[in-house]
């Protein structure tokens, strides 16, 4: 008889799994999406944040328009994150935003299967969440709108993280807006990243010249899989290489098992 699936394993036992992009099903996305504690932090703070909302709303217009502004807060703070702090180079240029950068975004790039670099952290999410849609929402209505604001962005970090996960994984979506995200993205990591920053919609990057929606648009960028940190820049700014080095053997065995498909 097949056991029951542990709702709650807590971030050690999560990442002692081997969650490989290239080598799941879409049921083991899921079940690895569940199971994994920020999106159940996610979740705790929506159904919070929605209760506040509704016990304390004074008005329901005002209370959708903070909900639906917030959604739209998602979009616009990550296609600036990641065009000009993740895809910049400063970051890995300074000895104590090194590994930050590394963890959030450079192994990403290198190692696009690996879920456990996929999903974001807690300490790199919950604050821009908290501290930009919290008060533009109260700037619309007080406590119930920055709540109502706050489950908007949260709603949509959660829908996006799926999505992300879903396009590096190994199907063919049914859907057309599915399959159209995922060739996007994952041109964005193979082809060329400079363009196509946005993960569940391309918005800003048609408003800003960024997006390409195929890959005979542009030409082939030869820093898609290290963002520009080379042998060359390592030299100089060795920081993020000497963390790489000193990556358990274990680890980079199943990073390599990730990457060879």
């Amino acid at each position: 008889m097949e056991r029951p699936m542990r709702l709650f394993i807590g971030y050690k036992a999560w990442k002692e799994e081997e969650y490989l992009l290239n080598r799941m099903t879409f049921d083991d996305l899921v079940k690895a999406y569940v199971t994994y504690p920020a999106i159940q932090v996610y979740a705790l703070i929506l159904l919070t944040a929605l209760i506040i909302g509704i016990v304390t709303i004074q008005s329901i217009p005002l209370f959708l328009l903070a909900f639906l502004v917030g959604a739209l807060i998602f979009p616009i703070a990550w296609y600036i994150t990641h065009r000009f702090i993740l895809h910049g180079s400063w970051m890995y240029k300074t000895p104590w935003l090194a590994g930050f950068w590394k963890r959030v975004h450079y192994d990403h790039h290198r190692y696009p299967n690996d879920l456990s670099v996929l999903f974001g952290g807690l300490h790199t999410t919950l604050p821009p969440i908290l501290l930009i849609a919290g008060p533009v929402g109260w700037l619309i209505g007080g406590l119930p709108c920055a709540a109502a604001a706050i489950v908007g962005t949260v709603m949509m970090t959660m829908y996006t993280e799926f999505l992300h996960a879903g396009e590096h994984l190994a199907f063919e979506p049914k859907s057309k807006f599915w399959k159209d995200i995922k060739k996007r993205h994952l041109a964005h990591h193979f082809h060329n990243e400079n363009g196509n920053y946005g993960i569940a919609e391309f918005f800003w990057d048609k408003s800003f010249g960024t997006f390409y929606a195929e890959s005979t648009d542009r030409e082939r960028s030869p820093t898609a899989r290290n963002l520009g940190y080379t042998d060359e820049m390592a030299q100089k700014y060795p920081w993020v290489k000497e963390l790489t080095d000193a990556e358990p053997g274990a680890r980079k065995e199943m990073r390599n098992r990730g990457a060879a498909s």
